[in-house]
């Protein structure tokens, strides 16, 4: 089992050692996004980037793929407010703070 995941609803909160999956609330279906900053690992250097307007389970897949390819050792949530959460997604951390 993967451990929950860290969140917040904080848009000012940063997590520079992180990739970071943001869920938005779509009318229809809440969709994400995955950000990152540069990163410079023993696996190569990766310009900051981010992939736009995916379904949340094929984000949080992509971010973890991403964490591996870039060696970073955490995928987090942005999410507008904890109540939009769905547990099929995962679990995430019972206190707020990334």
């Amino acid at each position: 089992m993967t451990q929950p995941y860290q969140w917040t609803t904080d848009e000012n909160e940063v997590a520079f050692d992180a990739i970071i999956v943001r869920i938005n609330d779509i009318k229809t279906e809440p969709k994400a996004n995955i950000y990152w900053s540069m990163k410079v690992t023993p696996e190569g250097v990766f310009a900051a980037g981010q992939h736009m307007g995916w379904p949340v389970v094929e984000a949080l897949e992509r971010a973890h793929e991403l964490s591996i390819m870039m060696n970073v050792l955490r995928v987090v949530i942005l999410i507008e407010e904890r109540g939009m959460w769905r547990d099929e997604w995962g679990a995430l951390a019972e206190i707020q703070g990334l």
